[in-house]
């Protein structure tokens, strides 16, 4: 045991840990955030930074709308560095069958209180030019917004430490239990773990069931005419509700530099970092049939990144059955960057024997359709 005695301990500085302590921080716990490399190297630095409300579940719709909500309130304080700018999001319709679909999301959003309209043709390519004449039209998402993932995560830890938190880099924690989590075999007193270890999970808490679903992103110069919104395709969102072992959709998205990434593949793939040149041009091939003016352009890097995925597509958030003091914030797949915040202040409102603001129920650990990958017809491997 150290010499200190915390109220929380998070397991993980990607984004959602360091949202986690962001408001353990806040609300005056004595709170320390342990990293096994440095805050924000893994899934965090892969991704791209888009705030997006998803409604394929309730449960899923109201934490992204809570999370959005959320970072409402805080980008006003946040650094250039976390690159907050509230764009909105382009959703392309690719057929005349997609564009009756975005038009009943639209109908949904609006019904939750979500600002979006539908877009036709000619006010889809004034919107985004980069993209091709002849597509049917869209749907305009206009509350969603953008950040920087690492600029994020790196403002919740600075904040953090301000109000007295500790952050230890290179501690990686070999196990959690009621107590503490340890690091190189001494037991660090605290009262709360929360484990927020991503894809990393399975090997501290072995019956959350988490997945590796790797994705892929090119890192691409300033294209003319320059992308203005975060744009995807509404084919996007079937191919990360589903299971599919490679699934591809057009997603754009613009970095405060000017420069933008090329998205986004989801696969069942374990951990495999080599990308075949293969899946690149299909990548780029999706790209020269929505915007080919972008699709050719020389990659500075390509970014390989692990969501860590749950069977039921959801994250887990909340207490460890069997396993007192001990907390999840994992497993939110692409939805990471979205729900850190309004994930971190649901752990630690329950936490802090608060009534959260939406219903912690849907993410509990042990919820009835989410328990393992093996109750899954068909689950893929690991």
């Amino acid at each position: 045991m150290t010499g200190t005695e915390y109220d929380i301990a998070v397991v993980g500085a990607g984004i959602v840990g360091a949202a986690c302590g962001y408001w353990a921080a806040r609300e005056g716990f004595r709170t320390i955030v342990l990293e096994r490399s440095r805050p924000a190297s893994g899934t965090t630095a892969a991704g791209m930074g888009h705030v997006v409300v998803i409604d394929d579940h309730p449960g899923l719709l109201e934490l992204t709308r809570y999370s959005q909500q959320l970072w409402r309130e805080v980008g006003p304080a946040l650094p250039p560095s976390a690159g907050y700018r509230p764009t909105g999001t382009v959703w392309v319709a690719t057929n005349e069958a997609e564009v009756r679909a975005g038009e009943a999301r639209g109908a949904r959003l609006r019904g939750h209180g979500i600002g979006c309209r539908a877009l036709g043709p000619d006010e889809l390519r004034s919107l985004e030019p980069s993209l091709r004449p002849g597509l049917p039209g869209g749907l305009l998402v206009e509350d969603d917004l953008l950040v920087d993932p690492v600029g994020v995560t790196e403002y919740f830890l600075d904040h953090a430490r301000k109000l007295g938190a500790t952050l230890r880099s290179g501690a990686a924690v070999t196990a959690v239990a009621p107590g503490g989590p340890v690091v190189d075999g001494q037991r660090i007193s605290a009262r709360a773990t929360i484990v927020a270890s991503g894809v990393e999970t399975p090997a501290l808490v072995p019956e959350l069931s988490v997945r590796p679903r790797r994705g892929v992103l090119l890192h691409l110069p300033q294209p003319v005419p320059p992308v203005r919104h975060q744009v995807a395709e509404l084919a996007y969102l079937a191919g990360a509700a589903g299971d599919d072992p490679l699934s591809l959709a057009l997603n754009l998205h613009p970095l405060a530099d000017g420069t933008v990434l090329l998205g986004a593949t989801r696969e069942w793939i374990g951990r495999e970092t080599t990308v075949p040149a293969v899946l690149l041009e299909r990548l780029r091939d999706r790209a020269r049939r929505l915007a080919p003016g972008i699709a050719d352009l020389p990659s500075r890097e390509t970014r390989v990144g692990f969501r860590p995925a749950t069977p039921d597509h959801r994250p887990w958030i909340g207490p460890l059955p069997g396993r007192d003091g001990v907390w999840a914030a994992v497993g939110h797949e692409g939805l990471g960057v979205t729900a850190s915040i309004g994930t971190g202040r649901l752990v630690v409102d329950q936490i802090a024997g608060r009534r959260p603001a939406i219903a912690p129920q849907p993410y509990l650990p042990g919820r009835a359709g989410g328990a393992t990958w093996a109750d899954r017809v068909g689950a893929p491997s690991a």
